[in-house]
């Protein structure tokens, strides 16, 4: 399968709340995959305020999204765990989705890295990038560690959910 991984924009977010939304229904561990961005006026919000889309398509067919936040709300919970040094020159990995039938194409790091090198084009002064994932969501897990993220902390966050938080330093 070819796909296109491109940036999305505001035309995309209703589709990208319902793969949100689709992906949540499916999973097996509900823990695995938060959903707060399952909101059309929470993703503009995010959207004006920097972050950005990246997303995987197979012909017209949405195969898997990214969102970026470019700023990271210094009141977030994954802030307190960033170095204060680092907060002003870092981004969030935040919402990543894959559609079942094109799982197993490496989509979601390719989206990872397509989303680092928007970003770099824009502001050269990134210099580290943050995820969260659920120890257990092995997919995910080894989408990061492939594209160099490293394992950072463990904490309990998103109301009690165990999550690996992620780093990875930008070349």
């Amino acid at each position: 399968m070819k796909f296109i991984i491109k940036e999305g924009s505001i035309n995309d977010i209703k589709e990208i709340i319902d793969a949100i939304k689709y992906l949540h229904d499916i999973i097996e561990n509900k823990e695995w995959y938060a959903i707060g961005l399952a909101d059309y006026d929470k993703i503009l919000d995010k959207l004006n305020d920097d972050a950005i889309i990246v997303k995987a398509l197979y012909k017209d067919d949405l195969a898997g999204f990214l969102l970026v936040e470019r700023h990271i709300n210094p009141k977030h919970e994954l802030a307190e765990e960033i170095p204060k040094d680092e907060l002003s020159s870092s981004i969030e990995m935040d919402n990543a989705g894959v559609l079942p039938k094109y799982r197993g194409n490496h989509l979601q790091e390719s989206l990872i890295l397509k989303a680092e090198y928007i970003i770099k084009e824009r502001d050269s002064s990134i210099k580290y990038s943050y995820a969260t994932v659920h120890p257990d969501n092995l997919a995910s897990l080894k989408s990061l560690e492939n594209s160099g993220y490293k394992k950072y902390r463990e904490k309990l966050m998103y109301g009690g959910k165990i999550r690996y938080i992620m780093r990875k330093e930008l070349i």
